[in-house]
Formats: C-alpha cells, structure tokens, sequence
C-alpha cells in the first residue's frame, strides 16, 4: 500500500477529531507495513493500536476506517446490459462517419464494454490518481466527479454521444440508450467522491466553520449551531495549557546557588537539582458584565467561557447590570452555564446603563474582600446615557486590586463616540482591550490565565 494512502488516512482520522502527532503516524506506517496489508484485521489492529490513545476515540477510528477502507461496491450495476444496447456503441452502422470518427468510437468502446469488475477497476484507478484530501466545501464534489470521470476516459463518450445525436432516429437512440448509462456511471462516480469528502472534507469543512465562527463578532454568532461547542473545546484546551503551565509553577525555578553548593560532595557534578519554590498565590477573579442589549452577545459568551474552566479558576464571582446591578454567581452555581447565562439575561437585560450607579454599588458589596490577589474584569461599552461616569470610584477600586481589566466590545474607534467614556476609565486599568470575537475573548483569557500563575 502506498505511503501516501496511509498519509491521506492520518488526515482523515485528524478530520474526524482524533490528535495525532506526526510521530504517531510515523509509528503507525511502521506498524501497517510490519504486520503487512494482506490480513484486513491484523492491519486494523496495528493501526488502532498506535494511532488511538483515547477510548473516547475508538467509535471515529472505527467509522473511518470502515469508510477508508471500504472495499469499492463499483459500477456493476451501471454497466450496460447486452438487452439494453442491441448494437457496441463503436460499431459503425449505417451513415456512421468514416475515418474521422473512428478514435472516439474506438475509446468509448472500450469503456462501454468493459465488464462490471473491469470498470470497477478503472473507476479506482482513477481515484487513486486523484488527491482528494484538498476537498474542503461540499459544492466541490461536483468538480471531482467530473475530474474523475475524464480520468476514467468519459471524454470520448461524450464525444461519441455528440456524434450519435447528429445522425437518424436509429443513432440518436442509441445516443439516448448511451446517455443512460452515462448517468448511471456518473452516480457511481459521485457516490466515491461524496464517500472521500465524508473522510476528507468533512474535518476541513469543520476546521473552516470553526475558523469562522471564531472570527465573526458575536452578534452573529447566533446564526451558528455548533458554537456552544466550540466555546467548551476553546475553555478545555486553554484550560489545559494553564495546569501545565501551574504543574511548572509548583515546581518552581531552578536555585543555582543551592544547586552549586550540594554539588560540592560530589565533586562538583550536580547530582541532585534544587527549586526555588513560590508561594502560591489564592487568585480571586471578579467579573462584573454589562448586559444591556448592545453587549449582552459579549456578555453571554464570556461568563459561558469563564465558567467552563471552573477547574483552573474556582473563585470567580460575577455580576450583571443594566438599569440595575446585581451579583449573579448563584445563578451558575445551581444550573448549568446555558441555563444560568439565559436566566441572567431575563432578569437584568435591558436599556439605561448606569456605570457610575454601577461602580458605587459594586463597591459597597465588595469592598472588604478587594485585595492584591483580585483581578476585577470589567466588560461593557462605556456608554453611560450622558450619566456621572464613576471614575473615582473606579479609581479606588483599583487602588485595592491587583488589576483592573477591561473589556470592550466595539471597536477602539468608537471608544469615546456619543455617549461612550471610556478615556475617563482608562487611567484606571491595567490592560484595555476589544473583545468583539471568540478569538479574541480567547487570547484574554490566556493573557488571566498567565497573570494567575
């Protein structure tokens, strides 16, 4: 079996979800071609072994492989039956075309008789000549039907077809009885490449809708179905960064200067390594949302982001407000973050934000509890109805923290537009950033998980 078979069978496996490093491939080629390619279980086996590492990944192993290594179920039923075409198609009968026609005749002939098993075999010859891994939308299917009907010689039978329309009644039903079976040939041939972007398409179709929705601002996030989704795999993975990172951080940084020292014993090889160890640090993060109707799209997906990486950050406390303001943590704590993020928004979405009103009662909730292990996000648009802004009191807010972040929605240009006044905050936090995109609400929360360590 070809290297590149196996390659191409990596990538579907990538498609279908399952990580694989290229030196697990590597390992896995090495498997297939120790065990050998003849015995279909023993190769199954050799490839499941080094390429699955999760039992989560078998049942998407296991269709692949199935549809990969689909034994092909061919063109037999499309090849025409002796009843169905009295005369070869390449037979010259009576007003035929001489010499001009006769290459085209010849060819189509030979694919038109060809039985069953033999146009089988052409049909996957063909496809083996072909590079179906660059299928990456569903309206290319059409493209690689027809690349692999000309690759299969289907030309010349349109050629002859063409030839036979332009003759008497007795030619054009035998163009006709051709026309058929073309179509018959060509659902054949649409069916493997339909099959090949299940396997190949499919994953970079989802890579590409995922590139999508990560890049579009989030009032139209709605639009798409999967992006619940998307948000818990982007919470998992960073979460997962961040308990390397903390397994690091325990730890700690090498201390040369003991290390030196306990290496004088052994004549100065450093037989055992010493770590400076940093106390750890009891982060608490306080998200405060502004959930009117011009941000509350911001809003739902942050609190659904932060809440998804409960492990790595437990103490996170939030609130809400529009024309009130109110500490919803419980809400989280008792249903799920959809749930919760839907109740919220119910309950103190709306119009009239007060940032001032905001500041000061969020003050007096949580002022003894603000110290120098408190990260303070704030995400809104700054845009304060013409109200008194708060700054002060902002202000002293961040005399007590250790930072204040804030996130916005729209674009810097906007930022003090109407009545936006997010210069009169900006003194007062430590880190000021759009937040209008997945992506970017991802590079955030990175950038907290990294201050936390």
């Amino acid at each position: 079996m070809p290297a590149r078979r196996l390659s191409e069978f990596v990538q579907a496996l990538r498609g279908a979800g399952l990580r694989i490093s290229p030196d697990e491939a590597t390992q896995g080629m090495d498997a297939a071609a120790l065990v050998g390619y003849q015995g279909r279980q023993r190769f199954h086996d050799a490839l499941a072994m080094t390429l699955v590492k999760r039992e989560d990944d078998r049942p998407a192993f296991e269709e692949t492989f199935a549809r990969f290594f689909a034994v092909t179920s061919g063109v037999a039923s499309a090849a025409p039956q002796d009843s169905a075409m009295p005369a070869p198609v390449g037979d010259a009968g009576e007003g035929d075309e001489g010499p001009a026609g006769d290459g085209a005749e010849s060819d189509a002939a030979d694919l038109t008789t060809q039985t069953p098993a033999e146009l089988d075999q052409r049909l996957a010859e063909a496809a083996a000549q072909m590079d179906f891994t660059q299928m990456e939308v569903i309206t290319q299917q059409g493209l690689y039907t027809r690349r692999l009907l000309m690759s299969m010689g289907m030309g010349t039978v349109d050629d002859r077809i063409l030839q036979l329309d332009q003759g008497d009644a007795p030619r054009q039903a035998r163009a006709e009885t051709l026309r058929q079976w073309r179509r018959e040939v060509r659902e054949q041939a649409a069916d493997h490449v339909r099959r090949q972007f299940l396997l190949h398409g499919a994953g970079k179709g989802r890579a590409l809708r995922e590139q999508t929705m990560r890049a579009v601002p989030f009032r139209h996030l709605r639009e798409f179905q999967e992006v619940k989704t998307l948000v818990r795999r982007m919470a998992r993975r960073l979460a997962s960064l961040h308990q390397r990172r903390m397994k690091k951080s325990r730890r700690g940084m090498l201390d040369a200067r003991r290390t030196l020292v306990a290496s004088i014993r052994h004549d100065g090889v450093p037989a055992r390594l010493h770590w400076r160890q940093r106390p750890v640090q009891k982060s608490r993060v306080m998200v405060i949302c502004d959930v009117s109707s011009s941000v509350s799209d911001a809003a739902r997906f942050l609190l659904q982001f932060l809440y998804a990486m409960n492990d790595v950050l437990p103490r996170v406390r939030s609130f809400a407000f529009a024309s009130r303001f109110d500490e919803i943590s419980e809400d989280f704590q008792r249903y799920s973050p959809d749930v919760a993020v839907g109740r919220v928004l119910d309950r103190l979405s709306g119009s009239g934000t007060d940032y001032g009103e905001m500041f000061a009662d969020f003050w007096r909730r949580c002022e003894r509890e603000l110290d120098s292990h408190t990260t303070v996000i704030i995400l809104g648009d700054a845009r304060n109805n013409y109200l008194p802004e708060g700054a002060e009191v902002l202000q002293q807010i961040r005399r007590r923290v250790k930072q204040v972040w804030w996130l916005n929605p729209e674009a810097r240009s906007r930022w003090n537009s109407g009545d936006a006044v997010m210069d009169r905050y900006l003194p007062h936090c430590r880190l000021a950033r759009q937040c209008a995109s997945l992506d970017d609400l991802e590079r955030i929360v990175d950038s907290l998980l990294k201050g936390l360590n």
